[in-house]
Parts: structure tokens; C-alpha cells; sequence
């Protein structure tokens, strides 16, 4: 009999208890909840056109949703899974390795039903003038 176990991570369930990110969770009733950190604005690059950003969805939370009309987007899921909502047309899991692409002005929304946090790195790119 072999004692060795094989286990993915996203296979197991967290731990309950009253110091959990789930328990804070449920108390607060808000589960849109993510932090984002800007890596580079367009007022600092010599095209005017570009935003880079690392955010993190953080587990059972998702983002509120956004479009920007003058901007199209790409997404590249660096850890976690997560699914990914255009316009509710459109609704497909991501996870680490994927390169999401949503088109100019296209409402899109993040979500990540997992115990574990999904983050990614995302650009924008305003159209030319």
C-alpha cells in the first residue's frame, strides 16, 4: 500500500473558523473585494496609451465590473482560477498561464469562486487619436 498522497490544491477545501478570510467575509456581507496595484500609468510612457496593473481577487469575491470605452484590454492570469464575464454574453473560466483579451468598451467582471486568491497582470490600451 503506498502512503503517498496526491492532492491539487484547488481540490481541498479551507479551514473554517473565526480568524478566516471567509469568516471576515460573511461578516462584512461585501464580496467585492480585490486590491490592485498600478505598475505603470499612462502619463508615464511616450505613447500617453498605455496602464499596466497586478490585481488580486481575492477568494469567493469578484470585482465590481468596468468598461472603458476608449480602451481595449488583455489580461494575463498569473495564479488561481477564476471565471470571467463579458457583458453576460460571455462567461468562461481563466486560470494561471490564460491570456484573456475584451475588446473596446465591452463591460467585464471577475470573479473568483475559489478558496485560494487569483491574480493577474493586465494592460490597457487606448485607441489612437
Amino acid at each position: 500500500m503506498s502512503h503517498l498522497k496526491n492532492r491539487n490544491i484547488f481540490s481541498v477545501k479551507a479551514e473554517s473558523g473565526s480568524n478566516t478570510w471567509q469568516n471576515v467575509m460573511e461578516k462584512t456581507g461585501n464580496t467585492v473585494v480585490r486590491d490592485t496595484l498600478m505598475l505603470l500609468k499612462d502619463t508615464e510612457c511616450e505613447s500617453g496609451r498605455l496602464n499596466v496593473g497586478y490585481t488580486t481577487i481575492y477568494p469567493h469575491c469578484s470585482t465590481k465590473g468596468h468598461e472603458h470605452p476608449p480602451m481595449e484590454e488583455v489580461y494575463y492570469v498569473l495564479s488561481g482560477k477564476g471565471i470571467m464575464d463579458i457583458e453576460g454574453e460571455e462567461k468562461f473560466e481563466i486560470a494561471a498561464g490564460d491570456v484573456v483579451y475584451v475588446p473596446f468598451a465591452r463591460f467585464h467582471r471577475t470573479e473568483n469562486p475559489h478558496d485560494l486568491p487569483l491574480s493577474y497582470v493586465w494592460v490597457t490600451v487606448k485607441k489612437e487619436d
